[in-house]
């Protein structure tokens, strides 16, 4: 892939994920008052397209392995713009609840995994498919950082329906720019250079690939949790520490900012590695820091903490895509990536109220031990087995 559709990839996700997942926090409230309703029914509209999203991923995994992932990112990138604009000239709440059940299947198909699987077809070699793939989720890391404070504006001066509007026509111009710059020479690329599993003949190595491959649903779902699960009870878990709510929010912004020093070390070739290896670094990145939140009694060590559970969250969203198209090959890396995704977007849904019930029932210094235990003990398990 060239440099300039890289960019055009990159720059794509950056739009879907500011529009499809971050927004929708700064829309909330204004929807809320303008539908006259309670703030949890608005909020499920959102819950529901997560699940949406996680029911039909495997769904365009497949597709992703047919050579129609680039297709996929468009038909997602154009539906979402349709719907948006829906959502922006007839507001309501049933078409709240339509909009975003169909937002559901535009996140399966325009987010991260038809991305990755577009990066696996155009590159054969696993060390440069690493670091264009590092190069993407910086870009994607960014979304937050962009689109938070800009639909904060367009709501603050021209109403929750023309920031709609505009995110809307953002989209489409942003799914054009993807299409013309970085998926037209790969949309049916064959799969005949595509990488193949690196341990022994398919037929052999099956009991253990999907053995393996159970694990890393494991591993990716508990990562996949632990992010909304923290961001989410941000201020009641550092309350019991006395933190105020705005020194709180300070600190959760180290968690976006702190996941780009990781994927740029990659993407520039500075540090890699096995998959397996990736991995582990992850995962021992994030376990550290969940012990060291659930310990700290100082607002710098609790800001060390913070920072160090986002490198090893920066560091899992690009290992797994490398992780399952090195060993188990691209010919069937869209189904897997789908049947990830699926778990990853239902770990996500629960995470927020699972570890509001923690703190809750143990406090957030006992729910914030316990998951660095298991992310722990998870990275034990996986050194133990890359070693077999």
């Amino acid at each position: 892939m060239t440099r300039r559709a890289v960019v055009a990839l990159g720059a794509g996700q950056l739009v879907n994920w500011g529009v499809l997942y971050y927004a929708f926090a700064i829309l909330l409230l204004p929807v809320e008052e303008d539908l006259g309703v309670a703030q949890w029914i608005v909020t499920g509209a959102f819950s529901l397209s997560l699940l949406v999203s996680a029911a039909v991923a495997p769904v365009v995994g497949r597709w992703c392995d047919r050579g129609l992932g680039g297709r996929a990112i468009q038909a997602g990138g154009y539906a979402a713009a349709v719907l948006l604009s829906m959502w922006a000239l007839f507001p309501s709440l049933i078409l709240l609840y339509v909009v975003w059940t169909g937002l559901g299947l535009c996140m399966a198909a325009a987010l991260y995994e038809p991305a990755f699987a577009v990066v696996g077809r155009a590159i054969g070699n696993p060390t440069e498919r690493l670091r264009t793939i590092a190069a993407i989720t910086v870009f994607g890391a960014l979304s937050s950082t962009v689109f938070l404070p800009l639909t904060a504006f367009l709501v603050r001066g021209f109403g929750w329906r023309t920031a709609v509007g505009v995110l809307a026509a953002t989209m489409a111009a942003s799914t054009y720019s993807a299409g013309r710059f970085a998926l037209r020479g790969v949309q049916g690329a064959s799969a005949a250079h595509l990488a193949v599993p690196v341990s022994s003949p398919p037929g052999a190595a099956q009991p253990a690939a999907v053995l393996s491959f159970r694990l890393i649903v494991v591993v990716f779902s508990v990562a996949a949790f632990a992010n909304p699960a923290f961001t989410a009870n941000l201020v009641p878990a550092l309350g019991e520490r006395a933190v105020s709510p705005t020194t709180a929010a300070v600190l959760g912004g180290l968690l976006g900012i702190m996941q780009l020093p990781g994927r740029a070390l990659v993407m520039s070739g500075r540090f890699a590695g096995a998959p397996t290896r990736l991995a582990l670094v992850s995962l021992l990145l994030q376990a550290a820091g969940f012990l060291a939140l659930g310990v700290a009694a100082s607002i710098p060590i609790l800001g060390a903490a913070i920072a160090t559970f986002g490198v090893g969250a920066g560091l899992t969203t690009i290992v797994r895509p490398h992780l399952v198209q090195t060993l188990f090959g691209m010919e069937r890396a869209g189904a897997l990536h789908g049947q990830l995704a699926r778990s990853q977007q239902i770990a996500r849904a629960a995470g927020p109220v699972l570890m509001g019930w923690l703190g809750a029932l143990v406090g957030y210094s006992g729910a914030f031990l316990l998951l660095g235990a298991v992310m722990g003990g998870l990275a034990i398990v996986l050194e133990r087995r890359s070693r077999r």
